[in-house]
């Protein structure tokens, strides 16, 4: 019997479901942030002018774009103040561990230069490879800059909270330097019109 394309996309969906309550569980004080960061991302794609298929895996990605901290010590995660060298190093691996678990999937492959490149920097100061500009994957540029929106947003060990207008004004000095302008100015006009993802 033949497995109908619907019932595909639902086993996907769950599978991809499953995988982000195992991050949320591990890191609970992060729990929705991959599907906030889905939303933002694959709005400002579309802004962009993503073909649908793109969009596909550009949500699949932003989903899954932190799935290697569950390698991470959650100490470490959750650590107030400097990290060591090593923690540091750690914290950055999770980039490369999503990667490693999401390519063991065929139809996640797409997925795999997005994860693994979404916390490079338009100045080639990021990781894990130091690309720079266009050299990023588009789909890694917005994730980046998405989650950086919602990091803003809800705060963390290490930062206050702030509003939607002051993360909008961060993202926008940060552009040409840690953002993608193009992906900055197309998130920005498409926020507003975001309905907001219970946390």
């Amino acid at each position: 019997m033949m497995t109908s394309e619907p019932v595909l996309q639902d086993s996907f969906n769950d599978t991809i479901r499953a995988l982000v309550q195992a991050l949320d569980l591990h890191e609970p004080g992060e729990a929705g942030h991959s599907e906030r960061v889905s939303v933002y991302a694959t709005a400002t794609g579309h802004e962009l002018g993503m073909s649908y298929d793109d969009l596909i895996d550009l949500r699949r990605a932003a989903a899954l774009h932190d799935i290697g901290k569950i390698s991470v010590n959650p100490t470490t995660l959750r650590k107030l103040g400097d990290l060591s060298e090593e923690e540091l190093e750690e914290l950055r691996s999770h980039a490369l561990m999503a990667m490693r678990i999401v390519e063991s999937f065929e139809w996640l492959r797409p997925t795999v230069p997005m994860i693994r490149h979404h916390h490079e920097r338009w100045d080639g100061e990021g990781y894990p490879d130091g690309l720079a500009g266009d050299q990023i994957p588009l789909g890694a540029r917005i994730i980046g800059a998405c989650e950086a929106f919602d990091v803003l947003l809800t705060g963390s060990p290490w930062r206050h909270a702030v509003d939607d207008d002051e993360a909008l004004a961060e993202l926008r000095r940060c552009a040409g330097a840690q953002f993608d302008p193009d992906v900055v100015a197309a998130f920005a006009k498409v926020q507003p019109l975001i309905q907001p993802v219970g946390n």
